[in-house]
């Protein structure tokens, strides 16, 4: 049986979660606006939508959505 948790509105598989916050937390990240190429991006954990106006958290990685930063990056949370 699959062990599923929900993140900022997804369902997602743990083991998955737990690889994305892993290698997250390898990339220095800095807050600022989405500025990708195309009409959006998404959030290297969650894989929510991001667009021009959200504010999210930039690497060399790619991005994380405010919520996937502060729970699982800057506080070194628990999955």
């Amino acid at each position: 049986m699959t062990d599923w948790v929900l993140v900022n509105g997804a369902r997602i598989e743990r083991s998955f979660l737990r690889e994305n916050v892993s290698e997250a937390r390898t990339y220095a990240w800095e807050k600022g606006r989405w500025e990708g190429t195309g009409d959006h991006g998404h959030c290297f954990v969650c894989n929510v939508a991001l667009s021009g106006g959200n504010v999210c958290y930039r690497s060399d990685g790619g991005w994380l959505c405010p919520y996937c930063f502060g729970a699982f990056v800057a506080q070194d949370g628990a999955i």
